[in-house]
């Protein structure tokens, strides 16, 4: 349970997949593959209670750490997914102290949050008693606001100062919308990179982690050149889509 954390405090950047489809299959195929972790994606994904759950237990079989991404203001999802095994929750639009406050106070027990008792599951799945689960679980896992616009980025300060949130996720997609005011993104383009680097500036000068998502690797390396903490590359369309044009690329009769 631990590992995540582990990585982080000593200093490497967590890879992570990142997945909507549930088939239980597809997902032991990406867990096969070199990612530190796996964010379940309920927001824009097909991820519901059920999938989620057994979805959390296939990458925790085999050694990644499963983070889950909640549908919007599903505070009630954020306890949920950790009572699954969730090692980190990404809330989306998170755009001021009163939302972070809400975010933490449905993943974090008290004194901290307003979490209820229901470690059994989660405390079995990693091989641990509930108790053990209780004292520990606030340390290992991580609390993710998605910083995705101009409101978010100009309350920023506000938002990591709450006690709690461990971190932002940069959602660079909803950024440039925001920014922009152009429904079509421009992920990391020139409206948007300087407030990327701020946002991840910011965030390291108040001790908080930073993550990120990127569609290829050009932007993941992007990423981790700003010392980005937890960086998620591709996702399933690209995952398959590039799969399929590996096998069709060599064909000599198309």
């Amino acid at each position: 349970m631990r590992r995540l954390k582990q990585l982080l405090d000593t200093g490497n950047t967590v890879l992570s997949g990142w997945c909507g489809i549930t088939d239980p299959r597809y997902l032991e195929t990406i867990a096969e593959h070199d990612f530190d972790a796996v964010v379940l994606d309920m927001q824009h994904g097909f991820f519901d209670e059920t999938s989620v759950q057994n979805g959390i237990a296939t990458l925790v079989a085999r050694g990644k750490a499963p983070l889950v991404r909640i549908p919007l203001a599903r505070w009630d999802a954020a306890s949920r997914v950790m009572d699954f095994g969730a090692l980190a929750v990404i809330a989306p639009m998170i755009n001021t102290a009163d939302d972070a406050r809400a975010f933490v106070s449905a993943t974090r027990f008290v004194p901290l949050g307003e979490r209820s008792f229901g470690p059994r599951h989660a405390a079995s799945l990693y091989g641990i008693d509930s108790n053990e689960y209780l004292q520990q679980f606030d340390d290992c896992s991580l609390a993710l606001a998605m910083i995705e616009t101009r409101e978010a980025c100009n309350n920023l300060d506000e938002i990591i100062k709450v006690e709690g949130i461990d971190g932002v996720l940069i959602g660079p997609g909803d950024l440039s919308i925001s920014f922009r005011q152009n429904p079509v993104p421009d992920a990391y383009g020139v409206d948007t990179i300087d407030v990327v680097k701020d946002i991840v500036t910011r965030c390291k000068q108040a001790g908080k982690k930073t993550a990120a998502f990127s569609f290829n690797a050009e932007a993941a390396n992007m990423l981790n050149a700003l010392a980005v903490d937890i960086i998620s590359v591709g996702l399933d369309a690209t995952y398959i889509a590039d799969g399929v044009k590996s096998h069709l690329s060599g064909l000599n009769f198309r």
